[in-house]
């Protein structure tokens, strides 16, 4: 079966306690996605998760220990757009009713079939399409989510992990301002982010930009992205 093409841009995160599983899903779509990252369960999920730059999810609802809906929604309390699809092999009304308060994006009863799988992704990539477009700051600065590439001056710019997260932070929210807040729930969700770090990392992303006047202090309320075209 053919995926959508713009999935070979995007990671796949795949939650689910059958290793047999896992592994078919992994052989099915490996040559679909960028990567894929496999947990048998949500605590390895929420590590991956993590440490990675994840665009889908896609898991299982009924695993020892903590559900995957469970997971969806400490997912969604700090990120209200990726893509999320659940497997159950039960059509549960309470099951159908958490998933619609959690903005899921796909709901697909066992057993998976190579149509089912193929909506929801199909779905997912028609969500993430304008995301992955080109994003342009200026005449000189450009941005791809798809392949995470800043370009300044014509020239690649190299970005940290938490330094492409607070670009695509600043960019996801081009018309207001970002707040300290809004902005350590998205890169530091586990701790109370410092003023020093915050401060750090905010000039080592404005050096790689080189024009001072990308990112704006809005003084007692955070920072806005300012885009305009040079031309």
């Amino acid at each position: 079966m053919k995926f959508n093409e713009h999935l070979k841009h995007c990671n796949l995160l795949y939650i689910d306690d059958q290793a047999n599983v896992r592994s078919d899903i992994y052989t099915l779509l490996s040559p679909t996605f960028k990567t894929i990252q496999l947990a048998e369960d949500t605590t390895a999920a929420q590590r991956l998760f993590d440490k990675h730059e994840i665009d889908i999810i896609i898991t299982d609802i009924e695993m020892p220990g903590e559900d995957g809906l469970s997971f969806v929604k400490d997912v969604r309390q700090d990120n209200h757009t990726i893509p999320i699809i659940v497997l159950t092999a039960f059509t549960d009304t309470d099951y159908l009713l958490r998933a619609a308060n959690l903005q899921i994006d796909g709901y697909i009863t066992k057993p998976l079939t190579f149509d089912k799988l193929g909506a929801a992704l199909e779905s997912a990539a028609k969500k993430l399409s304008h995301k992955h477009e080109a994003f342009k700051l200026s005449h000189f600065i450009n941005y791809s989510s798809a392949t995470k590439q800043l370009i300044v001056d014509n020239e690649p710019v190299s970005l940290g992990k938490k330094e492409r997260l607070l670009l695509e932070l600043f960019i996801d929210n081009a018309s207001q301002v970002v707040s300290k807040e809004m902005i350590g729930n998205t890169l530091w969700p586990s701790i109370d982010v410092s003023d020093s770090a915050l401060k750090n990392l905010l000039n080592e992303l404005r050096t790689k930009l080189k024009y001072n006047d990308i990112i704006i202090n809005q003084p007692a309320q955070g920072w806005f992205i300012n885009t305009h075209d040079d031309n």
